[in-house]
């Protein structure tokens, strides 16, 4: 093991799906997505990835401006109950990326037929002495995922608009979890766990916070961003005095439930990346096992729980 990162970042998001084209209606029509990868994992190669009782699974892989990473994989799941997640919600959140105009974004998908939670809203987050200006909105996607649309006051680099600087949404800018256990889930991910660079990690309260995500007046909610080299970051969030909200974790596994169902991450060392998760309170679902070529490329694969029941699969890759 060498002193580098086990991992870069998030490649992608995995959403449960029952049928590929509402959602292709959604992320490649309106928001620009492109179908990069698409076909069948046999029943016995879903299972041994993601656990027992796993059938078939149809997989398609969307990117941004042809962008490796900040991807949409959709998982054909059979049919359930599709729950969009409130903010105060144990389990994976919204999915974000950047618009280059967050209320034209709302004018188009509000007139498309995609409801919004609320219209966009503007709150500031304080970093140290600075006070930073968030414009957001949760747009309710097919099948309960959430994406959440950022239109940045100062974006960082994206993968997609390095590529088309004219191109109106990026790929995946952030992934975000909500959990009980803030510490634990900040140190899987953290520099000593992961690999991953902590931006900064803050408490806050503000009424546009409250009116964007349909929160009680006044809630304080904890936020740590976690970066590596590609765009996607992990945002886990706590909301202090929760009197809202449920636990969505048991219906949010990957390859079996409809909505935002899992992380897939790449490493360079699956191996160590396991002994880690053991270390920092996760544990090892499945794996490591040979994967097929759909994917996956044919890399070794582990299937984990983050200590907050946040599911991933790691793919090992040689960069």
């Amino acid at each position: 093991m060498t002193d580098q990162p086990l991992i870069r970042g998030v490649n992608a998001a995995f959403l449960g799906v029952t049928d590929p084209e509402p959602h292709l209606a959604y992320y490649r029509d309106q928001l620009g997505f492109a179908v990069a990868e698409s076909g069948v994992l046999a029943a016995s190669d879903a299972a041994a990835i993601w656990g027992e009782g796993v059938g078939e699974v149809g997989v398609t892989v969307l990117t941004a401006a042809g962008a490796p990473h900040g991807r949409i994989v959709l998982l054909t799941v059979p049919a359930g109950e599709a729950v969009h997640p409130h903010s105060a919600d144990y389990g994976l959140a919204g999915i974000d990326l950047y618009t280059r105009d967050i209320t034209e974004s709302h004018r188009v998908l509000t007139a498309a037929g995609y409801s919004w939670v609320t219209p966009p809203a503007t709150w500031q987050v304080p970093l140290g002495e600075k006070l930073v200006t968030v414009t957001e909105g949760f747009c309710n996607a097919p099948e309960g995922t959430g994406v959440v649309f950022v239109e940045p006051a100062a974006p960082r680099g994206t993968a997609a608009w390095d590529a088309e600087p004219d191109r109106f949404y990026t790929e995946l800018t952030s992934l975000v979890c909500h959990v009980p256990d803030f510490e634990a889930e900040v140190a899987f991910w953290g520099p000593d766990g992961m690999g991953l660079s902590q931006w900064y990690d803050v408490s806050f309260s503000d009424p546009g916070l409250d009116e964007m995500a349909s929160l009680p007046p006044g809630t304080v909610m904890r936020l740590a961003f976690l970066a590596g080299e590609l765009t996607a970051r992990i945002e886990v969030t706590r909301i202090q005095d929760r009197t809202v909200g449920t636990d969505r974790r048991a219906q949010q596994r990957t390859a079996r439930h409809l909505g935002h169902t899992g992380w897939l991450v790449h490493t360079r060392d699956l191996d160590a990346v396991l002994e880690r998760v053991r270390e920092r309170g996760g544990s090892v679902r499945t794996g490591p096992v040979q994967a097929p070529a759909l994917l996956f490329g044919g890399a070794r694969v582990a299937f984990v729980d983050t200590p907050n029941g946040i599911p991933v699969t790691f793919a090992e890759q040689a960069a």
